[in-house]
């Protein structure tokens, strides 16, 4: 059995048309890491430069300066050099510029004076979290060699973390979804995690460490520069097939494997020379869109195609290449034995997910209107047993469509797989269910609670005094509740997808914190957060950083927080229930006309502190003298 790359190429440009926009994503994630593809990314940053040059923003000599000053690396690998040498003045003086210098080519979007992100950006970029660490380190530890030895041996953990537990590991992955590919039509995101999901990162990882060190052990010697990294080329495709094989195993494998197709992969190698030039030229944009998929594609054909030959030769080779349903589909028998369950649920008659179909014999007075209700935003008046089987058969529904590509062999069949998948059970809280009216009530002032400890704990570490946060003076900051109860029925119907859901709750959450700010300050006059010097800001009203949060914590309320605590409210009598919600919501209410005319003002609520710079107040208030007495803190949240 012997194959050409004709019969290559052709596979590949296959299975790439089928899969474009997957094997697209999945080769630039790795060119945006820095995994392989890094061609991609220098091409853009030579965008970056020659748009500079238009622009006339600089000489070539300067921006090439800038851009070889600006690394990430380079200002990291100065400043330990400062450190190491002992001339940490120097070092510093060096950091501190280049912060001062990035603060005053922001932006009102790129902000790097204040917040989270710009702190990180800031310290990164500049090597200030070198010297950070130093002064952390010299505060415990008096000795001056003791801090450079664990600086250094930090330094490299983080290298080593940084390049086999993320940039190399992430090769195993994008190998497995490429041979994936090749055979089934669907691989779901979750094949992202599959070393996570099978419990063998760690171990992956390993073996691609010691895989690099034979490889940088035979760079020594003349034949080890142009023959090993061919031997040992397929060493990812075998731990993305086998993630449980040895480190000697897998090379070892590879390397045998290998024999007789070391020239024929370089020969492929340099066949591919003229698209990655036309990449550079295109500035990386026919890489992204084209090439660097079309090679992946290629590359995982001429993988399956040496396989298949090594076992005809080897038959024994199957105890380590023993994954045959990534290169053929099951047999319609072995998945209905499999995914008997799933079969089971197919064949019988499916289950409404619609309020109306499965309620409607139930509901008595208003049906329109709370068949609407619960359709679109999943609220119902109480949770009743009607509800309860409602949701064991959603239940029954999310098991069976997120099996059911796997089961009609549309997808791997992880169950066949030699290695068991840990995967969530997100079906287990029913995220699809319908709250009832007293749930809500009860969810949004937990809400309000959290988001009130989060402020006050998060005030209390950083300036050690416990300060009663919000405009209101119970302990509740009803942005908190707003937020989650609006993501919770307002994006009821992408609850089945995770991804959409997150970018949703971004959306909405930015959009509700942007026009309270701006009703705030028309109608009360002041602002009662700002963002300006956040870096990604939009008009000081919100921020990346904040945004970021919002959509992780709509994930967490949607899918585990919400059900949870209503199936906590659930256990309670209704006539408890409905007398607790009665009791918060009269005192709520109380508390919001008592706090209109007597907000809760003081440190660390409403004021400013003492070094806020004076050109933020002139841009926050806009010159109007009036409200500079009123001080109120950028950072309070109504």
């Amino acid at each position: 059995m012997d194959f050409k790359r004709k019969e290559l190429a052709k596979n590949a440009k296959k299975n790439l048309k089928k899969h474009y926009w997957l094997l697209v994503a999945v080769c630039l994630f790795a060119a945006f890491i820095g995994s392989e593809y890094t061609e991609t990314m220098e091409a853009f940053k030579s965008l970056g430069t020659v748009n500079n040059e238009i622009q006339g923003a600089a000489s070539v000599e300067a921006n090439v300066d800038t851009v070889a000053n600006s690394s990430v690396v380079s200002s990291v690998v100065q400043a330990m050099g400062a450190v190491i040498t002992g001339d940490d003045d120097f070092g510093r003086t060096q950091s501190d510029a280049k912060v001062s210098e990035a603060k005053d080519n922001a932006t009102k979007v790129l902000g790097r004076t204040r917040g989270v992100f710009a702190s990180i950006v800031n310290g990164i970029t500049s090597g200030g979290i070198v010297f950070t660490f130093v002064d952390s380190l010299s505060s415990v530890i008096s000795s001056r060699r003791a801090v450079v030895l664990i600086l250094l041996i930090a330094a490299l953990m983080v290298y080593v973390f940084i390049t086999f537990f993320i940039k190399k590991t992430y090769l195993v992955i994008s190998r497995r979804i490429v041979l994936e590919t090749r055979t089934y039509d669907t691989v779901p995101p979750g094949k992202f995690m599959f070393l996570l999901r099978v419990k063998r990162w760690m171990k992956a990882s390993w073996v691609l460490i010691v895989n690099n060190v034979y490889e940088i052990l035979w760079s020594l010697t003349i034949v080890g520069i142009f023959v090993k990294h061919f031997s040992y080329m397929l060493v990812p495709y075998i731990i993305a097939e086998n993630p449980d094989m040895k480190a000697n195993e897998a090379i070892t494998l590879s390397r045998k494997m290998m024999k007789g197709y070391k020239w024929r992969a370089f020969l492929y190698g340099v066949s591919f020379i003229g698209w990655t030039v036309i990449g550079m030229a295109t500035l990386g944009v026919v890489g992204v869109l084209f090439v660097n998929p079309y090679k992946a594609a290629f590359y995982a054909e001429f993988y399956a195609n040496v396989r298949a030959v090594y076992l005809e030769k080897e038959p024994e080779a199957v105890q380590w290449l023993n994954d045959s349903y990534l290169y053929e589909r099951p047999s319609e028998e072995q998945l209905k034995n499999v995914y008997a369950d799933v079969f089971k649920l197919i064949d019988s008659p499916q289950p409404q997910i619609d309020f109306d179909d499965y309620h409607n014999s139930r509901i008595g007075r208003l049906k329109k209107l709370r068949v609407f209700l619960a359709n679109t935003f999943g609220i119902i008046l109480i949770n009743s047993k009607a509800e309860l089987e409602f949701e064991e058969k959603k239940k029954e529904m999310l098991r069976m469509s997120k099996n059911k590509a796997e089961a009609v062999g549309k997808a791997y069949p992880a169950r066949l797989f030699n290695l068991k998948e840990h995967r969530v059970d997100l079906e287990n809280t029913v995220y699809m269910r319908n709250y009832s009216i007293p749930s809500l009530i009860l969810i949004f002032f937990s809400l309000c609670f959290v988001g009130w400890i989060w402020e006050v704990t998060f005030h209390l570490i950083s300036s050690h005094t416990f300060v009663n946060r919000g405009v209101l003076h119970g302990p509740w900051l009803p942005i908190y509740g707003s937020g989650g109860i609006l993501i919770l029925i307002c994006l009821k119907k992408l609850r089945n997808k995770p991804v959409v859901e997150f970018f949703a709750s971004v959306v909405l959450c930015g959009f509700v914190e942007y026009f309270t700010s701006l009703y705030l300050e028309i109608s009360c006059g002041r602002r009662w957060w700002n963002y300006n010097g956040y870096f990604l800001n939009l008009n000081g009203r919100i921020c990346a950083e904040g945004l970021l949060v919002f959509g992780l914590g709509g994930v967490a309320i949607v899918y585990i927080i919400a059900p949870l605590l209503d199936n906590f409210f659930r256990k309670i009598k209704l006539r408890v229930v409905g007398a607790v919600c009665a009791a918060l919501i009269v005192a709520f209410i109380v508390d919001m006309v008592y706090s209109k005319k007597n907000p809760n003002t003081g440190k660390g609520i409403s004021t400013f502190n003492d070094n806020t710079p004076e050109y933020m107040l002139a841009e926050m208030y806009q010159g109007a003298e009036d409200r500079y007495e009123d001080r109120i803190s950028f950072n309070q949240k109504f």
